[in-house]
């Protein structure tokens, strides 16, 4: 009987790796990548599939000027407003890297799937995979395109530092009234 005690232990171990492993793949952002197409159905039709990329457009929507606002109020400095202006875009930047960073690991892993798939002769997985990196490949061009428009100074990609600026400017609009409203 110990014997088989043996095997039995090394099949519970065996099962609690594969678990581990398993939970280890459903925590890489892998998971969150998904095919992006009008076509391809979600369990539920209100959730939207999260990609990298949104991170950005969420930081591009910021609005800024609440910010802007209280920091002239509590520096009305325009050095320190400059100083947070070339914050925010600083932080833009390392988004960028952060983003690219995670689609480059991401095309990666797919692009050793691709490999491994059609060595298994896996015709449909292999195309469904390809599909995905030109996906990938088509999000790192864009977020390319978008550091370009940033240097550039586009429109759509200083925005939010239209919106700090207006703030600060209320800001120290609202100072300057509250200044003339004690001399009077």
């Amino acid at each position: 009987m110990g014997l088989f005690d043996i095997f039995k232990r090394k099949n519970i171990a065996e099962q609690n790796y594969e678990n581990i492993a398993r939970i280890e793949e459903q925590k890489q952002p892998e998971t969150n990548v998904q095919e992006h197409s009008e076509s391809s159905p979600t369990k539920d039709n209100n959730v939207s599939i999260s990609m990298p990329m949104d991170q950005i457009y969420k930081y591009l929507q910021i609005d800024f000027e609440s910010r802007g606002y209280e920091d002239a109020l509590s520096n009305p400095d325009i050095s320190y407003r400059d100083m947070n202006k070339k914050l925010i875009i600083s932080n833009l930047k390392v988004l960028f890297k952060q983003i690219k960073q995670s689609y480059f690991d991401i095309l990666n892993k797919t692009e050793f799937h691709i490999k491994s798939r059609e060595q298994a002769g896996l015709i449909d997985i292999v195309e469904q995979l390809k599909n995905r990196k030109n996906l990938l490949d088509n999000h790192i061009s864009e977020i390319n395109k978008m550091e370009a428009d940033l240097e550039k100074g586009e429109d759509y990609m200083i925005g939010m530092l239209l919106s700090y600026e207006r703030g600060f400017l209320r800001g120290l609009a609202a100072l300057s009234l509250e200044t003339l409203n004690i001399n009077r």
